[in-house]
């Protein structure tokens, strides 16, 4: 069963931050399990992330919205594999972590980032 982190849980993940994710630890279960999946959002004036943490041994989660700047994400397995359908895949938490350990598990995660370029 999943469970989301709440504002605690965010707390804690936040103060890791300066960690690398593989140092980071998971404050409900206390393994340093955690993953992340970036999507790039289209289709608003400025580029946008939906991200998505998880532990990869108990899967409590957290998503959110944010603005990519200049970052971008060089590789979406998920996008790549469901394409117009993966709003259909967001809507299953469950589904949804299930298909990204599989990725991890594969290597196709984590994502590579890098630097947009400049617009002229």
């Amino acid at each position: 069963m999943i469970r989301r982190y709440d504002e605690h849980h965010l707390e804690a993940l936040g103060a890791q931050l300066h960690l690398p994710l593989t140092e980071r630890v998971c404050p409900l279960c206390g393994h340093a399990a955690l993953r992340d999946y970036h999507h790039e959002k289209y289709g608003r004036t400025e580029p946008s992330w939906i991200n998505y943490l998880w532990c990869g041994d108990c899967h409590a989660y957290s998503s959110s919205f944010t603005g990519a700047g200049r970052r971008m994400v060089n590789s979406d397995p998920l996008l790549a594999e469901h394409g117009d359908r993966i709003a259909e895949v967001f809507r299953d938490p469950e589904r949804l972590l299930r298909i990204l350990d599989g990725y991890w598990k594969a290597g196709s995660l984590p994502q590579a980032i890098s630097r947009r370029p400049r617009a002229r």
